[in-house]
């Protein structure tokens, strides 16, 4: 079984045919990679190397895993994808991992050249945002995140390791993630819970969600601080769950 990188961000499904991130945990050699002299460069393919982007920004590195955890959707790079960026001169020819399959790809070159005005307005939204909430609210850590996902990722100063926030632009929800040994207690511990939030299970986590105000990345952020102040609030509501599921832990110990 290969090893999934674990990434805190959500797959964005392509829709149309075959996912350019596959659910598969089927190995590969090198020199099985197809679609290696023709470059495709249609939708499919750019919305490939723009997950490759993704991934790369948030993990600071060039080097790409091919087995990705996507918030516990595991999937694997397409390998016609991977031949084709190849032929397209976006990644390296890949290389078998010390296993014996390919583990990883390597960006050439950076693909946010030619950056979209909204991924610009994205990116520069990130940034205003972490600053806004770091020093308005000194509850919150909020690590740099540059990525393009639409989400930002953060935590409570006084979390523990695998437990998180999220707060969704798209999706209009902040979701409080138990993650590693918090998946089971949380499952089991929050049951009555108020009308306005809701458990949703996924394969390596429990996310208890809220609804919050949609956001607009791409709006003057200062015509966006109120619906941030709403996010930050629905968050704090979101605090004491943390706490409980903590305590539950403890009442376990003794």
């Amino acid at each position: 079984m290969p090893y999934w990188k674990p990434v805190p961000l959500d797959y964005e499904p392509y829709g149309e045919g075959t996912e350019t991130f596959v659910a598969s945990d089927s190995v590969f050699d090198a020199s099985s990679l197809g679609k290696t002299t023709a470059a495709a460069k249609g939708p499919r393919q750019q919305h490939f190397l723009k997950q490759l982007e993704n991934i790369a920004w948030h993990l600071g590195t060039r080097d790409v895993p091919v087995f990705v955890d996507f918030n516990g959707d595991k999937r694997r790079m397409d390998k016609g994808c991977i031949g084709h960026a190849v032929s397209a001169g976006a990644i390296e020819s890949p290389r078998n991992g010390p296993d014996g399959y390919v583990i990883s790809v390597t960006l050439l070159h950076q693909q946010n050249a030619a950056k979209s005005r909204e991924e610009i307005a994205l990116t520069s939204f990130k940034q205003a945002y972490r600053a806004y909430v770091l020093s308005r609210y000194k509850q919150f850590d909020l690590t740099h995140q540059p990525g393009g996902d639409k989400a930002y990722y953060f935590k409570a100063v006084d979390f523990p390791p695998h437990m998180r926030l999220v707060h969704s632009f798209t999706k209009s929800i902040v979701s409080l993630v138990y993650e590693g040994p918090w998946k089971h207690i949380a499952s089991g511990k929050l049951k009555d819970l108020p009308s306005s939030m809701w458990l949703k299970q996924h394969e390596r986590t429990v996310d208890l969600v809220t609804k919050t105000e949609p956001v607009d990345c791409t709006a003057p952020f200062e015509k966006q601080i109120v619906l941030i102040d709403a996010a930050m609030d629905a968050a704090q509501r979101l605090l004491p769950f943390a706490r409980l599921v903590q305590q539950a832990d403890a009442e376990q110990e003794q």
